[in-house]
């Protein structure tokens, strides 16, 4: 074999494994859409590894391939899904910087309401398998250091009390929280209640 036929093989194993690479890829992202998309619709007695292969249109056996059971799977999800938002925050936070704190906090509340709005589907599985304590969230805290960065804002700018500081921050984030639940059980815009959340919180915090 001379060089150039090595040289064509060695091109051609690596585009065959690149396939295979894509491929696996791509069914593991469907099995992910599919296990949201049941455990979103139906709760978890509706999302069985039966019903999930279905959906994705694979064998139940071929799911073994990928994750060790449902909870795995559902961990995956978690991770899949977590990548994605985790920048969109960070934008958030970066698009709101050039602004003065209030209408900050203000443009930061829509743009995130508008990122969860785009997983919506995702929201409603986080409801659903909260009791599974897959463990704490990275974003989470990234989420709440980020809005621990505006109210610092606010503090600079002399419009919060520093000692409530973190208590806002603290009621930034659970305000999102309790919005993002009400409206994926209840239906409704999550970017209408940005402001009524900021004037709200802000009535109480500001410096006397």
């Amino acid at each position: 074999m001379n060089l150039d036929s090595q040289k064509r093989k060695g091109r051609g194993g690596r585009q065959v494994r690149a396939l295979k690479t894509q491929m696996r890829e791509a069914v593991r992202a469907e099995i992910l859409d599919a296990a949201e998309e049941l455990i979103a619709t139906h709760g978890l007695h509706g999302a069985a590894l039966a019903q999930i292969a279905r959906r994705a249109g694979v064998a139940v056996g071929t799911l073994y391939n990928y994750f060790a059971d449902r909870d795995a799977m559902i961990r995956a999800l978690f991770d899949s899904r977590r990548a994605t938002l985790r920048p969109k925050l960070a934008a958030a936070v970066e698009n709101a910087s050039p602004l003065p704190f209030e209408k900050r906090l203000r443009q930061y509340m829509r743009d995130v309401f508008a990122a969860f709005d785009e997983h919506r589907r995702f929201v409603k599985v986080a409801i659903e398998t909260e009791h599974l304590k897959l463990g704490p969230s990275q974003t989470a805290s990234e989420w709440l250091a980020q809005i621990e960065t505006i109210v610092a804002a606010g503090v600079t700018e002399k419009v919060i009390d520093p000692k409530r500081a973190s208590l806002v921050a603290m009621m930034v984030q659970g305000s999102l929280k309790a919005v993002l639940l009400r409206r994926v059980t209840e239906g409704g815009d999550f970017i209408s209640e940005a402001d009524t959340i900021v004037d709200i919180i802000l009535d109480g915090a500001r410096r006397s």
